[in-house]
């Protein structure tokens, strides 16, 4: 199977994280961008950009847009100069029009709060606070990871797996990773076939069971990564062993079943069974097993959740096809991730 056999269960996730993709267009709008036409002018945008790292004086170079919305629409990118860590823009005023003011430095992208313009709010202030970046490692650590079973197929012996990573940076710089830009590299669980990320932010390629993102890593905040995955098991032998592996030194690592994707979970060594968890929402009500580590995890450690009788241990249902199962995938997958939208905005739409 390729990994579109578990999408009819993700592809649901869109509808909730459309703000990034929103934010994936800019590229292309950007071709498109123009100087902002001050004679039209009817409002203004403006702001600073001050430094959060010590000792860093924001240039002059740094590249800011005003991304015009019309409705959900992308439908323009306004380039905006900036002098002496400021910026200043005159823009007319269109009824139902938003403009999210974005930035980038060096590969790094920063947003703030969407502006709309009226009659009786002409002018708007948006200011940003930027870091310096390095290729230098950081002290990097995982506060948590958590890995889900959101997918089966019993009929091809595979599992669609969600993993989310709440990373630390603890420097006062983003790390952008090293000479080819890789900031992080997840080991990928056991007998995986394919395997993606959800951030717009950075890149995904899995290779050789591992798979390496150059998602940049932000001080200052948590920097969720997330990643997916469709897994085979051997149908004959009806187990299969989940593990969640630790690329960097992590506080706690859990597993997740659904309840009636196998008759039994047991955690190995060095991890323990914990009160289940109850996911509702969107005409479903799921209960998750949870294996947890009972500890904090090295590099290279990691957690196993022992899967048996994953061969429909309730009734034939193969939750990738039929509607129950296909809804059960999305609110799982929206469920770990926090909320997409939540998710979207906490990276992009926040404050500077």
């Amino acid at each position: 199977m390729t990994l579109r056999a578990p999408r009819p269960g993700w592809q649901l996730r869109t509808a909730v994280i459309a703000i990034v993709a929103m934010v994936a267009t800019i590229a292309l709008v950007a071709l498109d961008a123009r100087p902002v036409q001050a004679q039209a002018a009817a409002g203004r945008v403006s702001g600073t950009i001050s430094s959060a790292t010590p000792g860093f004086t924001v240039p002059d170079s740094v590249q800011l847009r005003l991304i015009v919305l019309e409705g959900a629409k992308v439908t323009d990118a306004i380039v905006v100069p900036t002098r002496g860590g400021a910026y200043s823009a005159s823009v007319p005023i269109v009824a139902g029009r938003t403009l999210v003011p974005h930035l980038t430095y060096e590969g790094v992208d920063y947003f703030a709060s969407p502006v709309t313009l009226t009659e009786d709010a002409r002018e708007v202030v948006r200011d940003f606070s930027i870091y310096a970046v390095t290729h230098e490692t950081p002290d990097l650590a995982i506060a948590s990871t958590t890995m889900t079973v959101i997918a089966i197929d019993r009929e091809r012996g595979q599992l669609g797996l969600l993993r989310e990573d709440q990373v630390a940076n603890p420097a006062d710089r983003v790390y952008i990773g090293d000479d080819q830009r890789v900031t992080l590299r997840i080991p990928a669980p056991t007998g995986t076939i394919e395997a993606s990320g959800d951030n717009t932010d950075g890149t995904f390629v899995f290779e050789r069971g591992v798979v390496t993102t150059t998602v940049p890593i932000r001080p200052g905040k948590l920097n969720t990564i997330i990643t997916r995955y469709v897994v085979a098991y051997d149908p004959a032998d009806d187990a299969y062993a989940l593990r969640a592996t630790s690329p960097l030194p992590t506080e706690r690592v859990r597993v997740r079943v659904p309840e009636g994707y196998a008759r039994a979970i047991r955690p190995d060594a060095g991890a323990r069974r914990v009160d289940d968890e109850r996911l509702t929402g969107q005409g479903a009500d799921q209960v998750l097993q949870v294996v947890q580590s009972t500890g904090r995890v090295n590099p290279g450690g990691g957690v196993v959740a022992q899967l048996r009788g994953l061969s429909a241990p309730v009734a034939q249902v193969n939750p990738l096809t039929e509607p129950r199962g296909a809804v059960l995938a999305s609110v799982l997958a929206l469920a770990i991730i926090g909320g997409g939208t939540a998710l979207a905005w906490r990276r992009y739409g926040r404050p500077a």
